[in-house]
């Protein structure tokens, strides 16, 4: 029986940390593929301290772990005090009220602590921030230290605290000298429990974080449009040994009180004992501090680096306005998809700061529907957002947007003639057009004899490929496939095409080897698959990693993307942000962002900075004849579209 309760005990821990051990082994691949290790560099952790984002995330997310844990600890610890000082049945009731933020989804709770900001900051002219952020987490903090040391009560002495009074102390100083020794242990560890939690929290931080205050959970959360970046893994294998350490630590002190215990009894010399105890705790907390305040000093420290390069622009003197005026915009972009001075880039928001004044409160999304949500529910407000054509339809017919004063944005007029005026935004009244791309067929050349005259979308249903081919985890990307095929139109509300797509797409999945997105990149690049789509843009990437890679436009037609700069209603900054999207629509900031994340410009003067070769790559810069008469822009379906399209999808997934 022993040898069965150790195998199983194995078992347990080896699915528990061998997730982590990973993570701490490709934290030193020397690429950046999470699938096949390369060799081993510590390159990953030097970037890391030279990632503006990800430290700004990591000392919000410090910052507010220690206070929260602190404060959450104080106040917990109080209310069991006055908890254990109840009758018996109101002590019931106070707990189980207690257990109910530990047992509440947390969705429910991030929900309604949303609406609770929400309607005070309409009375009470405040914005969602630090200040939000840190009383929720106080609030699902406390539970967690209440439970922790109410248990050192029950085995505390019950009239200890009353001895100590008749033998002549204060009630002040008992419990002090008395009370605090005893239920040490629990408060310690009610505190580190508390940090943990609000250390780790991305569902409540979500809802109630607004513009100011990203942490890093919603930093990672929010890179898993392309590839979360290696420099993670090195941050969380930090993290983690820092959290390590500081556990074992506890665990020695506390089985060192216990043998302590065992081996003598309570007096003057255990009592000595205790406040020794009292004070390694302490430093133990000061510890956990002391690192936590400097990794914050870090994220805020001189880490950042210039870029040599000269950045011309076309009017220095446009941007001289704000120079000394203190202001700063909220940009809300999606993930990876600016030069932060990585990899020997330009760190454009520094480079906007350095030219203007105006500081850049930079936080990512990782989808459009998560950045609706954000600003539908009113708790953020930011200055600039960068959604794509179907989100900005839907948001100017939900008057969610400013409409743009040209006059401030001189740089429009390298916009190229194709994308004025689209769809989505018929007079380009507000919008600036940022990046396009389409979406193609990535291939495995090893693994397939077809030629890329031979691919098309109708080869994510051959069979001779079964369990080679990926799918997109999302209904807009996946059923506009099949409507390609169809015929159809991409942005059809008729039902009956709607229906037949997603018949076509459930007879697909007895082929399909994984529904993903971001996972693309590591499924292909190892070879798992053979056939993925996927957007262009992220294919130029991948193919610049893995030579067995390809990519092909369907002859039958596919979705062309574009997203926009646009102002969002309540913006607080208006005119500093125009300045900032006249700033991005400077050829060599243009430039440079294309460079970056691999999708192509719609700016004429970027274009001309190009290479000879990019500019020829059918892949990023179709012809002209293909982009107009076998692409379509995504527009905006109705609610009742949506929802049959999500229903459809839904049934599609759960179909065995």
């Amino acid at each position: 029986m022993k040898k069965l309760s150790k195998i199983y005990m194995s078992i347990v821990l080896f699915f528990l940390y061998i997730p982590i051990f990973v993570m701490v082994v490709f934290s030193f691949n020397t690429t950046k593929s999470r699938s096949v290790m390369s060799g081993f560099t510590l390159e990953w952790y030097s970037k890391l301290l030279h990632n503006e984002l990800i430290l700004k995330s990591l000392g919000n997310t410090l910052i507010i772990a220690v206070c929260a844990s602190v404060l959450a600890t104080a106040i917990g610890t109080l209310a069991a005090i006055g908890i254990v000082r109840m009758g018996k049945r109101t002590k019931a009731a106070v707990m189980q009220v207690t257990n109910i933020p530990i047992v509440n989804p947390e969705i429910v709770t991030g929900v309604s602590l949303m609406l609770l900001f929400v309607f005070f900051q309409a009375r009470m002219n405040f914005e969602f921030g630090f200040k939000t952020l840190l009383i929720a987490h106080i609030t699902f903090d406390v539970p967690y230290v209440v439970l922790n040391v109410m248990p050192k009560f029950r085995q505390m002495q019950p009239h200890i605290y009353e001895a100590a009074q008749d033998l002549g102390c204060g009630p002040v100083k008992s419990f002090f000298k008395v009370v605090m020794p005893e239920i040490m242990p629990g408060v310690l560890s009610g505190f580190l429990m508390a940090f943990t939690f609000s250390l780790d929290d991305f569902v409540v931080s979500y809802f109630t974080s607004g513009s100011t205050s990203q942490t890093l959970p919603i930093t990672i959360y929010s890179m898993t449009r392309r590839k979360v970046s290696p420099e993670i893994n090195a941050l969380s294998t930090i993290i983690f040994v820092i959290v390590l350490v500081v556990l074992v630590a506890k665990n020695i002190i506390e089985r060192n009180r216990e043998n302590r215990k065992k081996n003598k009894t309570i007096d003057l010399s255990e009592q000595k004992t205790s406040r020794w105890l009292v004070i390694k705790r302490v430093a133990v907390c000061a510890v956990v501090i002391s690192l936590v305040t400097g990794m914050f000093m870090m994220s805020n420290g001189g880490f950042k680096t210039d870029s040599d390069d000269d950045l011309t622009v076309e009017n220095p003197a446009y941007y001289e306005k704000f120079k000394d005026s203190g202001i700063t915009i909220n940009v809300y972009n999606w993930g990876e998809y600016i030069p932060t001075g990585e990899d020997d880039t330009i760190d454009l928001n520094a480079e906007f700061t350095k030219l203007t004044g105006i500081s850049v409160n930079y936080s990512t999304y990782a989808t459009n529907e998560e950045l609706y949500a954000k600003l539908k529910g009113g708790a953020a407000s930011y200055d600039i957002i960068i959604p794509s054509d179907y989100m900005i339809s839907r948001m100017i017919k939900e008057n969610m947007l400013l409409p743009l004063n040209t006059d401030n944005i001189p740089n429009r007029k390298f916009i190229m003639d194709t994308f004025s005026n689209p769809e989505y935004d018929e007079n380009s009244e507000y919008s600036i057009p940022y990046t396009w791309g389409t979406v193609g067929i990535i291939y495995n050349k090893d693994k397939t004899d077809l030629t890329e005259d031979e691919i098309d979308w109708d080869v994510l249903w051959n069979p001779d490929y079964s369990d080679q081919i990926l799918m997109f985890d999302n209904p807009r990307d996946a059923f506009a496939i099949y409507e390609n095929l169809l015929g159809y139109s991409l942005n059809t509300e008729d039902r009956k095409e709607l229906r037949t797509s997603a018949e076509k797409l459930k007879e697909q999945k007895k082929y399909i080897q994984a529904y993903v997105m971001d996972e693309i990149f590591d499924k292909m690049g190892a070879g798992e698959a053979t056939f993925a789509p996927y957007y262009a843009g992220d294919a130029v990437s991948m193919m610049d990693e893995y030579e067995h890679l390809g990519f092909v436009l369907p002859k039958s037609g596919t979705n062309m993307f574009i997203d926009a700069m646009c102002i969002p209603k309540g913006a607080k900054q208006k005119e500093a942000a125009e300045m900032y999207i006249n700033f991005m629509c400077e050829p060599e900031v243009a430039y440079a962002v294309a460079d970056y994340i691999g999708y192509s410009t719609p700016n004429n003067g970027a274009y001309e900075l190009l290479d000879d070769d990019v500019k020829e790559d059918e892949i990023s810069y179709p012809d002209e004849d293909y982009l107009q008469n076998h692409t379509t822009i995504f527009k905006n379906l109705s609610d009742e579209a949506n929802l049959y399209m999500q229903t459809l999808w839904t049934d599609i997934k759960s179909d065995r």
